[in-house]
């Protein structure tokens, strides 16, 4: 996706905030925003699937956020609307991988693991990402120091998902096996992405993906059978679903594009790995979930993964730095 179609969207939020996105501050304070708020949702849904079918309920959450999106879109002087071949492609490749897939993987995968095993298995995303583009993208090169952070990436989702001779268990295991599925399903679609020279902004594009995303897996829902009609709908099932809805898919999302706009894209994907830290206070607080030996090493296996494959620490990621 273009980053400069993003500039009004962009305008917009810097106008609504009282401190200043240029000082150390303000790029802090944007920081720990994007990190509690994304963090925060793993707990939302893995508190929210324990009474709402997992698909179904990751539908609502898009169909709503959707909704937020359309009206940032055409609020903040872009077009809302997706006018050419790319932006269309764009959708598609937003609404059925990043969303259906990613996030309908993630939901249903958080039946069966905790939050914090789950925001883990996700850090492992950006590592995914080079082996996908390296098949895809031909000027990608799998260089030696990208091949150990792969095998670092992988080597910490093993440790997570904890396979044995006699399979998977079904109470962890397994469910973080579907997480990375949804982890694999966002990464390829974010390298598919990287191909198409768009003219929509990320919003907009991201608004008509999360209606195709919602769409998608409403169908799925119906056609597996769950049952939508015996769900409560208590004030707390609404409330985690306008979280999802507004607070992660609206305002974490904007906030991410200002942070991408301020000190660039390699050291905002550094909330990847922030977000997972919130996602464990908040499980162990909230939900007295138990951290595990083997979620901490894959953690710390997965962020030395992310930082090989990512180029982080070398001269030409420091300048690369530099310049954003």
């Amino acid at each position: 996706m273009t980053r400069t179609t993003d500039i009004a969207t962009v305008r917009a939020l810097r106008g609504r905030y009282a401190f200043g996105l240029g000082s150390r501050a303000g790029t802090a304070s944007l920081f720990v925003l994007v990190a509690v708020v994304m963090g925060g949702g793993y707990v939302s849904i893995r508190v929210g699937v324990e009474s709402v079918p997992p698909l179904l309920f990751a539908a609502l959450r898009f169909y709503l956020t959707a909704a937020v999106l359309l009206v940032a879109a055409a609020t903040t002087g872009g077009t809302w609307w997706p006018r050419t071949r790319a932006d269309w492609a764009a959708v598609a490749v937003l609404g059925l991988l990043v969303f259906a897939g990613a996030i309908g993987f993630l939901f249903v995968g958080q039946q069966y693991t905790t939050a914090s095993v789950a925001a883990v298995v996700m850090c492992l995303g950006p590592v995914l990402t080079c082996l996908f583009a390296r098949v895809l993208l031909p000027d990608e090169r799998l260089t030696r120091r990208r091949t150990m952070g792969v095998a670092f990436g992988l080597l910490g989702a093993v440790v997570v998902v904890r396979p044995t001779a006699g399979g998977l268990d079904v109470g962890g295991g397994a469910g973080a096996l579907v997480v990375l599925c949804a982890a694999a399903s966002g990464s390829l679609g974010s390298v598919l992405l990287g191909r198409l020279r768009t003219t929509a902004s990320a919003t907009t594009q991201a608004a008509w993906g999360a209606l195709l995303g919602g769409l998608v897996l409403h169908a799925a829902s119906v056609g597996l059978g769950e049952p939508a009609g015996s769900v409560a709908w208590t004030p707390t099932l609404l409330g985690l679903l306008a979280y999802l809805s507004v607070m992660v898919g609206g305002v974490g999302y904007v906030a991410f594009l200002v942070l991408i706009r301020t000190v660039g894209p390699t050291r905002t994907s550094l909330t990847s790995y922030a977000s997972p830290v919130v996602a464990i206070v908040l499980g162990s607080l909230v939900l007295h979930e138990p951290l595990t030996v083997g979620t901490v090493v894959g953690f710390v296996s997965i962020a030395v993964g992310f930082a090989l494959s990512s180029g982080v620490g070398d001269t030409a990621a420091v300048q690369g730095l530099r310049a954003e």
